[in-house]
């Protein structure tokens, strides 16, 4: 009968030195850490907003949350570190991404420490996409060049690969991009034509101004293209597809001046050219 006396206290006393072991234990382990987005591996653009809701919970109060950034070969930096003496919280942490980012990642690390030193963690590794390669070319302008009347005495054709004013009666037709095309009149007809096998396309509403490679070619596709301009006139804008070049070469035109005195000698056109 002593023997089960003994025997049942012996177990009374392993069961409940279990129970404050269990406690103790469970007392003693490390604050749980959970971010969202869940995902381990993030991915972005410059300019995105990365929104992070960090909820950490403990079964001792908490002394400090922390959170750490390491970007790509750079050495780690502290963005967040904030006491907390409760044993749970749940905030927000917002990270803008900046154009230095592109085509690179950033590492984050969230860690939370309890009052005894027990730290919870977890990291977020963030890719940004690298900025895309932009094939604008932003054209250049020339000012001040003429073409003068068909029926005068001075050059009535322009070569706008060269940036030269040529003679219709002796020039070759591949460098005659646009010619005057008056007739035996001795107005000035303020009509072209391209003996090289262009085409125009008049675009007043055009951006001259941020003229591009691009811009010009979009807007010259959307015109109605045309052999023969007629009534060119101040401030028109004009695209043209030049046929002398083998390439799709596109060149950008504006009239500054159209002169047309008695006679016909010292008619011509004035204008500034993009390319």
């Amino acid at each position: 009968m002593q023997y089960k006396k003994i025997f049942f206290f012996s177990l009374s006393l392993l069961i409940a030195s279990t129970f404050i072991f269990s406690c103790k234990k469970e007392k003693n382990s490390s604050p749980i850490m959970s971010v969202t987005p869940g995902s381990l591996y993030l991915y972005g653009e410059v300019g995105d907003l990365i929104t992070f809701k960090i909820s950490v919970s403990s079964e001792n109060s908490l002394s400090k949350v922390v959170i750490m950034s390491t970007r790509e070969n750079e050495m780690p930096a502290l963005v967040k570190d904030t006491a907390i003496s409760t044993k749970g919280t749940t905030f927000n942490y917002y990270f803008k991404i900046p154009t230095d980012l592109a085509g690179k990642s950033i590492v984050f690390d969230f860690k939370a420490e309890d009052v005894n030193g027990k730290t919870g963690g977890t990291a977020k590794r963030l890719y940004v996409n690298a900025l895309p390669v932009s094939s604008v070319i932003v054209l250049s302008e020339t000012s001040g060049h003429r073409m003068y009347s068909n029926l005068s005495t001075s050059p009535d054709a322009y070569d706008l690969e060269t940036n030269s004013s040529k003679f219709s009666i002796v020039a070759d037709t591949a460098s005659r991009d646009i010619q005057d095309f008056s007739g035996a009149d001795t107005t000035l007809s303020k009509n072209w034509k391209s003996p090289a096998g262009g085409k125009f396309v008049r675009f007043n509403s055009y951006d001259y101004a941020n003229a591009t490679d691009s811009s010009a070619i979009a807007a010259y596709s959307a015109g109605a293209n045309q052999s023969v301009l007629y009534n060119v006139a101040v401030n028109d804008i004009i695209i043209t597809k030049l046929g002398s070049v083998g390439s799709n070469k596109y060149v950008v035109l504006r009239i500054t001046n159209i002169v047309d005195n008695a006679g016909k000698n010292n008619d011509y056109y004035e204008f500034n050219v993009k390319k």
